[in-house]
């Protein structure tokens, strides 16, 4: 409701909750016409999408492997794979900033996508809904000549659909809104994600409330919209892999 008053509306005492016109987005107008919101969100749309991209080829590709063929220590290559679960992400931001710095990826999209072209989730996921399907599909596609790729591609994958639906959304929500390595990574201001340019935007903006609290709104939008439109894949997907 803040988002949609005037700076005399959200500062008026005793306080008014309700704005006078419910149809003002000036204060939207303003956050994309003369500020570079506009460039943040495309930042952070840049980077997650190449997030989920490749995440989720590497997730489908390794889940295969570990669902539908046999190789020595595959079970305890799987475990090593979780175990990366009990690493927290805090602990390899200094490596993984030295080693871009290394080769010059510092203030690229590659280096802010950089932490998200892998995610074990993804692995775990995949892997789980894979062993829910039966390995004779599989088999008869090899039969019938199939490569394993076409088999990957064809006939897995549109059976985890749920699957990737529910990865899609949980690796967008965390991309979106991860804060501390766009933080350091991105150290021009036309690099700045959604999250880094909101929290520069309230220290330079701290006395124009309306324009924060646009700002806030305009930043949940596409998380809202993306759950709102696979939100039954998500509970459909948790309930059948047993993420809970």
């Amino acid at each position: 409701m803040s988002s949609l008053k005037r700076p005399d509306e959200i500062l008026k005492v005793p306080i008014q909750f309700f704005p006078e016109d419910w149809t003002n987005f000036d204060n939207f107008v303003t956050l994309f016409a003369d500020h570079n919101f506009g460039r943040y969100f495309a930042n952070s749309f840049i980077v997650s999408s190449v997030g989920i991209i490749s995440s989720l080829v590497v997730a489908l590709l390794a889940a295969y492997a570990f669902s539908f063929h046999k190789f020595r220590f595959k079970e305890p290559m799987f475990v090593l794979v979780l175990a990366l679960f009990m690493v927290p992400p805090e602990a390899l931001v200094i490596p993984q900033y030295l080693m871009l710095s290394k080769v010059g990826l510092v203030n690229t999209y590659v280096g802010l996508a950089f932490p998200d072209l892998f995610t074990v989730l993804g692995v775990y996921l995949m892997r789980q809904f894979m062993e829910g399907i039966p390995y004779s599909y599989v088999e008869a596609a090899r039969v019938d000549g199939a490569s394993e790729l076409r088999i990957l591609i064809r006939i897995v994958t549109p059976m985890v659909a749920p699957a990737i639906a529910v990865f899609v959304i949980i690796k967008f929500l965390f991309t979106w809104n991860v804060f501390l390595w766009p933080l350091l990574v991105a150290q021009d201001e036309s690099m700045y994600t959604v999250t880094v340019g909101l929290v520069n935007f309230a220290g330079a903006e701290f006395n124009q409330w309306n324009l924060i609290n646009a700002a806030t709104i305009a930043s949940m939008i596409p998380t809202i919209i993306l759950f709102v439109t696979l939100q039954r894949y998500l509970i459909k997907g948790v309930a059948m892999s047993g993420l809970k």
